[in-house]
């Protein structure tokens, strides 16, 4: 710490700026690992002979990976710093791409997912870890702003630039690419990261014990609140247009439905994360304006579900009107982030950090749940023709991605369950 304080002002925001960078692109980095599925469904199914259940199965793995670290790696990233679980977790994501890009059945698939997934789970909270050291705290909602555009960005990469590498190489060479420039970002931020450690070892091991106690209580207290519950069902529900449709199953569904390359259909998939990307920042806006949580995030329900069950259930005139309706709905899944605020103004101070962790585990749930269920109802929803390409009818498509009209519809209830939320929080002012 001592060496921030002696630093000028200009040099510290030079310094913070460049290490910032750094795992910013490693945000960047593992979003293109967790979208990159979408680019090649077909790929894999054709490839491993394998149905969509199967296939949807295998790419949840990423997620619980996600989910079961998302509190250690908080834990780490506080006692150990920024350095070392950045590198160690890049090149864990790394090493996933790689075995996938190699791997001979589903297991091994499976584990390469989680290795994804487990790295994946330290790329946002090492690049709040770093703006909190590094910035002034009033510009930390900028660098988190910038942080969740590069995720925007590394998903843009898992569209129409991984395809064409998809096209050119092949998806095993293609991904082997992409496991060799995480090799490449590990060690740049091996030279880049520096970190702001507690040089009293003893210090920290009762620090440590202290700290374990306090998620004990803090995870206990957070659960025995029902509204805590409440929002958590809202924000995996309103995640599921993302784990289910732009991740994995988007770019397949327009191909096959409107008769597009590949290339442009894994674009369109990624107008959603665009739509959500401009108006994260203006849904503070929105919820200023009505002054409560239930209706901001009812209403970002409402778009979201409205505009989703439209483009699937109805016939659309053309591309346009399609990429029009997915923006929107990204527009309307923007408002979800307004449920982290809602979630952490429900606790104290104390267990802002834990609520929010919490509410990301129950997020990123939606995609342990979704990718093997829209999988399973598009098998029974029709045949799938295995031969040299995987073929799914219209209806099989509909069949399946209800599961995500489904949930929209319950974040919608979720949000009038929401009642006394304003309230509660009246009363914790």
């Amino acid at each position: 710490m001592e060496g921030i304080l002696q630093m000028d002002a200009t040099e510290k925001f030079k310094k913070g700026f460049l290490i910032w960078s750094s795992v910013a692109l490693f945000y960047f980095f593992q979003f293109t690992l967790r979208v990159s599925p979408n680019a090649c469904t077909d790929a894999l199914m054709t490839t491993y002979n394998f149905d969509a259940a199967t296939l949807g199965s295998i790419m949840s793995f990423y997620y619980i990976g996600y989910v079961i670290m998302q509190v250690p790696a908080g834990v780490i990233l506080d006692r150990i710093g920024v350095r070392l679980p950045v590198v160690a977790s890049v090149l864990m994501c790394s090493t996933g791409v790689l075995l996938f890009a190699i791997a001979s059945n589903s297991i091994v698939l499976s584990i390469a997912r989680l290795l994804m997934g487990v790295g994946s789970a330290f790329a946002f909270l090492s690049n709040v870890k770093v703006a909190s050291l590094w910035f002034d705290p009033k510009k930390m909602p900028l660098f988190i702003g910038l942080t969740l555009a590069a995720g925007t960005l590394g998903a843009k990469v898992a569209g129409f630039p991984l395809v064409y590498l998809l096209d050119a190489l092949g998806w095993q060479s293609a991904l082997e690419l992409l496991a060799a420039s995480g090799g490449a970002l590990a060690l740049l931020s091996w030279f880049i990261v520096k970190d702001v450690q507690v040089s009293d070892l003893q210090e920290r091991k009762e620090s440590l014990k202290e700290e374990i106690q306090h998620i004990i209580a803090s995870f206990s207290a957070i659960l025995k609140e029902p509204l805590s519950w409440v929002i958590g069902m809202y924000g995996l529900a309103m995640y599921l247009p993302l784990s289910g449709f732009s991740d994995l199953w988007g770019a397949a569904y327009i191909e096959d439905m409107y008769g597009v390359s590949r290339a442009v259909a894994a674009d369109m998939s990624w107008l959603i994360y665009l739509g959500i990307g401009i108006s994260a920042l203006l849904w503070s806006f929105i919820h200023a304006y009505f002054k409560s949580y239930r209706k901001s995030l009812a209403l970002a329900s409402f778009i979201a579900s409205s505009t989703f069950a439209i483009m699937l259930y109805f016939p659309l005139p053309n591309l346009w009107v399609l990429g029009g309706l997915l923006f929107v709905c990204g527009l309307g899944l923007g408002g979800q982030f307004l449920a982290f605020s809602a979630v952490s103004e429900l606790n104290c101070n104390s267990r802002t950090a834990m609520s929010s962790g919490i509410h990301n585990m129950m997020c990123m749930l939606s995609g342990v749940i979704s990718q093997p269920l829209i999988g399973y109802f598009m098998d029974k929803g029709a045949h799938a023709t295995m031969e040299e390409d995987v073929v799914y009818s219209p209806q099989s498509y509909t069949y399946g991605l209800s599961v995500v009209v489904v949930g929209l519809f319950i974040a919608l209830l979720a949000s009038y369950l929401m009642k006394p939320l304003e309230k509660k929080l009246k009363q914790l002012q």
